[in-house]
């Protein structure tokens, strides 16, 4: 989920290279391409600009993910803070997303459909400054059970809301 990015301003930017310590996201992307275009931000945007994020003592990043496949059925709920990954595995469903199953017919695919299936109490708890390659996973070490805790809280704390209604998958990307 770590995903290092490199950018130059160009110069009609009018903005000095710099490295941003504060945890910036993939949904900055947009309102700063916008920014940099001249065009407004659009009110339905969720990330910031880039240019203004140094500085503006960001705490945290959230990250969503969803199956585009009812089948796999896998909604996933990160939260980037303080130098730790949380992810939370949110319970399997079989009700949203395109059916996979066309998908293998079209492609001549001869085998059984994925039987993935999470409870909702499975996770990933990374400290990036000490695991920076995230191979020590310490959603059940006990001695970070207070912290974990704390940053699941936190992440549902601050979770945006759901479109309502929810778009539908018409097809795999």
């Amino acid at each position: 989920m770590r995903i290092p990015l490199i950018w130059r301003p160009a110069p009609t930017v009018q903005q000095a290279p710099a490295e941003i310590p504060e945890p910036v996201g993939q949904l900055d992307l947009a309102p700063t391409f916008c920014q940099i275009a001249g065009l407004p931000i659009p009110e339905w945007m969720q990330g910031q600009p880039l240019l203004s994020v140094r500085g503006s003592s960001r705490e945290r990043v959230i990250t969503e993910w969803d199956s585009q496949f009812a089948q796999i059925g896998l909604h996933l709920r990160t939260i980037y803070r303080e130098g730790f990954i949380c992810t939370v595995y949110e319970p399997t469903t079989r009700d949203l997303g395109f059916d996979l199953a066309r998908v293998y017919q079209a492609f001549g695919i001869d085998r059984p459909l994925p039987d993935i299936r999470y409870a909702g109490t499975e996770g990933e708890l990374y400290n990036v400054q000490e695991d920076p390659l995230q191979w020590r996973n310490l959603w059940n070490d006990a001695g970070y059970a207070r912290l974990k805790s704390d940053l699941v809280a936190d992440l549902y704390d601050h979770l945006p809301k759901p479109r309502d209604p929810r778009l539908q998958v018409e097809a795999p990307a």
